[in-house]
């Protein structure tokens, strides 16, 4: 099977469960309401962020230096497994302590909530270097089966807690760690049997894999930083679980397009590694224009069908979140494609431009929210993220411009030739 094969199957199984993800999404949202969904959204944007930090970035780092030396994939495995289970376990102990004593930031998460909040970093961080295992090998199928797995997992069980009148802030969390303990489930069966438990872990291989994690794992740091800050200044600003109810709605709407595309930008970062430096320009060039071209088309169809589609997914208890949601998606698009060149830059060892550019972006971001916010509310909070996302664009593609040779003009639109070889790539066309 071809690359191109390989990430299409990746890209439609990605839809799949990101369909699923949002069936899950519509119960959650309808059963919680503003104030139970804006609670959920706080805490699960702290979870996430913390667990990525916890991570120091071991099963990206796993995942650079097996595709530079495969031989070596072994060794580097089981040391990112070993360090994955001490740091998730620290991280996720962290983790739990903050949500049960920061009532006043979190509101009130039962026992059983904050259990679920400190499981999710181990369990996040031995998934990924599953992941990443499958990734280095793009093992397609089993990546797709990994997270279709996950999210009919995740689905099955909030419909279930829905059905019996159950599904609660707490019990939403246990579905959210859910996710992550079923992909780890189905990493260690595909994954397992591969591992040479007889390697004993070295510190200089930790060290290796730490420092290179480093470097990788804050450029997730500050993309998920980036997605969280509004949320974060939103519940310090106004204290209101509601307005965030809303915000967090209208973002996820906005960022359909982000999370159905997800699944292949891990793919494509495997792509590039791997490259000869002589083919990155235009095999960049044409990814990006195809991303373009199909994440226009889907937000013009979002943007022409917003207040409907809110009120049909969510209710009408829901219909500020329109507002917001409208001014967002110009800058998911751009956001996007600013993730695109991320992948790229993380896969040529230049993790730390992408982590200055978010930075900075973050730091607009921050300073236009705590500008706009009192005046205008979370429709400040939606113009700030946009004009952060145009800045980090602008930012990456001059990059790509300078070091890379890469031409805009050829980045802008799909062409008949993009489609004749993507058809015959898939086997379509004869």
């Amino acid at each position: 099977m071809n690359f191109f094969r390989k990430a299409f199957l990746v890209n439609v199984t990605a839809l799949v469960s990101f369909l699923i993800r949002v069936a899950q999404t519509i119960v959650l949202t309808r059963c919680l309401g503003p104030a139970g969904i804006g609670q959920y959204a706080v805490v699960c944007s702290a979870v996430m962020l913390g667990s990525q930090i916890s991570a120091f970035g071991y099963p990206m780092a796993f995942l650079y230096y097996s595709q530079r030396d495969p031989k070596q994939a072994p060794v580097y495995q089981i040391h990112a497994i070993w360090s994955g289970l001490v740091l998730g376990i620290f991280g996720g102990a962290i983790l739990g302590a903050m949500v049960m004593w920061m009532p006043s930031y979190f509101g009130q998460v039962p026992s059983y909530g904050i259990g679920a909040v400190s499981l999710y970093a181990v369990c996040m961080i031995l998934a990924g270097v599953g992941n990443s295992s499958l990734l280095q090998r793009v093992e397609s199928k089993r990546l797709s089966i990994m997270a279709i797995a996950s999210s009919l997992g995740s689905l099955t069980l909030v419909g279930v807690l829905a059905w019996m009148g159950r599904l609660t802030v707490g019990s939403a969390l246990v579905c959210f760690t859910g996710i992550q303990v079923i992909r780890l489930a189905v990493a260690w069966i595909c994954v397992g049997p591969t591992v040479d438990w007889h390697i004993r872990p070295r510190v200089e291989i930790l060290i290796k894999l730490g420092t290179m994690g480093l470097r990788q794992g804050s450029m997730n740091i500050m993309i998920l930083l980036n997605s969280a800050l509004n949320i974060m200044i939103i519940k310090a600003m106004m204290s209101d679980f509601d307005q965030i109810g809303y915000f967090s709605r209208g973002m996820q709407i906005a960022m359909l397009v982000v999370t159905a595309s997800q699944a292949v930008l891990p793919v494509l970062f495997s792509r590039w590694a791997s490259l000869q430096a002589s083919q990155l320009t235009e095999h960049f060039e044409k990814v990006f224009r195809v991303v373009a071209t199909f994440s226009f088309l889907v937000i013009l169809g979002i943007l022409t069908l917003a207040r409907p589609l809110v009120i049909v997914l969510f209710g009408r208890a829901f219909v500020p979140a329109v507002t917001p949601m409208m001014i967002l998606l110009p800058g998911t698009m751009l956001y996007l494609l600013a993730r695109v060149v991320i992948q790229f830059l993380g896969s040529r060892g230049l993790p730390e431009v992408s982590c200055a550019a978010l930075l900075i972006a973050c730091a607009i971001n921050a300073l236009l929210s705590w500008l706009l916010i009192p005046g205008l509310g979370i429709q400040g909070a939606a113009m700030a993220s946009c004009a952060s996302h145009v800045v980090l664009l602008v930012m990456l593609l001059c990059v790509m411009v300078v070091k890379f040779k890469v031409r805009l003009l050829r980045c802008m639109c799909i062409s008949l030739q993009d489609c004749r070889s993507m058809t015959r790539q898939l086997g379509v066309a004869r």
